[in-house]
């Protein structure tokens, strides 16, 4: 037995606990850290007639339609043009200063 006792900030109870605790806590709930492949019924947009409980089978059928799932970054505001255009600045703005650099060093 050691004199020393480790203790860690627990974010759930919202104070320092014994290092013990928060273990024990995370190997009796390391089950939902895994992504469960069912779901809850779910009828196919596609054909109305088919419902799902598996995420996997889900997608085949959207892919063996040609269907691409882009989940809900449209709702929360996703523009794609101006996401490509913040990626092409930056590219730019990255080649620039590389650019300058070995100017100024001669290369």
């Amino acid at each position: 037995m050691s004199k020393y006792k480790l203790y860690q900030y627990c974010h759930e109870q919202k104070k320092v606990v014994p290092i013990e605790e928060i273990q024990r806590r995370v190997q009796s709930n390391a089950r939902d850290l895994f992504i469960q492949d069912e779901m809850e019924p779910t009828r196919n947009p596609l054909n109305p007639k088919e419902i799902y409980t598996s995420k996997s089978k889900l997608r085949a059928a959207y892919r063996a339609a040609g269907a691409i799932e882009v989940g809900d970054a449209y709702d929360r505001g996703y523009i794609p043009d101006r996401e490509s255009g913040a990626s092409e600045r930056r590219l730019i703005s990255e080649m620039r200063g590389k650019l300058i650099d070995r100017y100024r060093n001669g290369r």
